[in-house]
């Protein structure tokens, strides 16, 4: 389990293992899949986790940003797969914490 977000400095959530992958590969393309089933393509992350959420929060694509692609707002409580587009191969699985954040 994770600590409870308060105020101040900003705890790791339940997420964490899905936004390190995601900042290891800054400047690469990774394909983020939703729970939804919409595939995003993020080059970089921005994250942050709200007073008393479990789940860190993302804005993709804004730091530095990639020239045509969107900017996305995503949780990792949303997320099913990390995909390397190159390789198709999948970086990392979980089963989304529906109705958390």
């Amino acid at each position: 389990m994770v600590d409870i977000q308060g105020e101040g400095e900003i705890l790791e959530g339940l997420g964490a293992p899905i936004r390190k992958l995601l900042e290891a590969r800054d400047g690469q393309e990774t394909t983020v899949r939703l729970a939804s089933g919409e595939e995003l393509a993020v080059y970089d992350v921005a994250w942050g986790r709200d007073i008393g959420d479990l789940w860190e929060h993302v804005t993709a694509n804004c730091s530095p940003g990639r020239d045509g692609q969107p900017i996305h707002f995503f949780h990792m409580s949303e997320v099913t797969q990390l995909v390397n587009p190159e390789t198709g191969a999948i970086l990392i699985e979980q089963t989304p914490g529906l109705g958390e954040t």
